[in-house]
């Protein structure tokens, strides 16, 4: 059976090349992928013969794509000086064009960077301005995501500082005031067990507004395990995203593990799980939770 609202992030091959990637994606079982766009993947991102090549290679393998993840890196929403906000935006732009034409619905883009990319000096003026450097940014890319038909989706981070904007209690404030048809949220269920959210409030708190997430178990330090390595309750994680109606491409975002697995391991994990989570899907909230692997 091959559960169509599943999707895998192609950032769990980054061992290989995009092409290489889609196939080891396809021939696990998935139908849906999310496209990295930055090294060893969607770098660019391409345009003419490349795009043209890389939708192909897409439809011939039979994966279609819910979700573009814009580059990491500086490319974020609150860049706390000019030209580095100009040198994001115009990055962030491309990739609003290009998640259009891989015919995706929505792509995912950071709030706040990475504490490393900001020199100590600065982050108390980050920290006060992140909401207003956020909010100038969406002003700018939301023009762009509307002629383009694509929604941005903000995700929560698992930064161990002070920023705002990592959590849905600061994050859905900040879009309510978009369409939610072109701003909206991704719940990263590993994030917010890092930062020691619960991953189920999170998702009640996204509501409506959750038009992505990222499956993934956590334990202590360590995400991006695959189901059942970790502390999260995929069971409570399941009825919560039926709560608010949560009707998205459900992907898995796995790379890690406890054990010597490798890309196509983890990936074969993630799909036999999905196959019992489809079911669980469809069954009652008062049925028997799935049993946590003892590995």
């Amino acid at each position: 059976m091959n559960d169509k609202r599943f999707s895998y992030a192609s950032g769990g091959f980054c061992d290989r090349d995009i092409f290489s990637a889609l196939d080891a994606i396809a021939g696990v079982g998935f139908s849906q992928v999310e496209l990295l766009g930055q090294k060893p993947h969607v770098e660019g991102p391409p345009k003419g013969k490349q795009l043209k090549k890389l939708i192909h290679h897409l439809d011939s393998v039979g994966l279609k794509v819910p979700t573009v993840h814009a580059p990491l890196g500086k490319n974020t929403l609150a860049a706390p000086d000019e030209q580095w906000h100009r040198a994001a935006m115009e990055t962030l732009a491309e990739y609003i064009e290009f998640t259009a034409e891989v015919h995706a619905l929505a792509m995912i883009v950071h709030p706040v960077p990475f504490p490393d990319f900001v020199p100590e000096a600065s982050q108390d003026d980050l920290i006060n301005r992140a909401v207003e450097f956020a909010r100038r940014s969406l002003d700018e890319l939301l023009p762009i995501a509307q002629h383009a038909g694509v929604c941005l989706l903000l995700e929560n981070l698992p930064f161990a500082c002070n920023y705002p904007l990592l959590t849905m209690k600061e994050l859905r404030p900040l879009i309510d005031t978009y369409p939610k048809e072109h701003v909206g949220l991704v719940m990263d269920t590993g994030h917010a067990l890092l930062l020691r959210e619960d991953p189920v409030e999170e998702i009640i708190l996204a509501g409506d507004r959750l038009r992505g997430v990222h499956l993934h178990d956590a334990n202590g330090t360590i995400a991006h395990l695959p189901p059942m390595f970790g502390q999260l309750d995929w069971q409570a994680v399941l009825v919560a995203l039926k709560k608010v109606d949560y009707c998205g491409a459900w992907t898995f975002e796995v790379g890690c593990s406890k054990e010597n697995h490798s890309p196509e391991d983890l990936a074969k994990m993630c799909y036999q799980f999905s196959l019992t989570w489809a079911n669980s899907l469809e069954e009652s909230s008062s049925e028997q939770p799935v049993t946590r692997s003892n590995q």
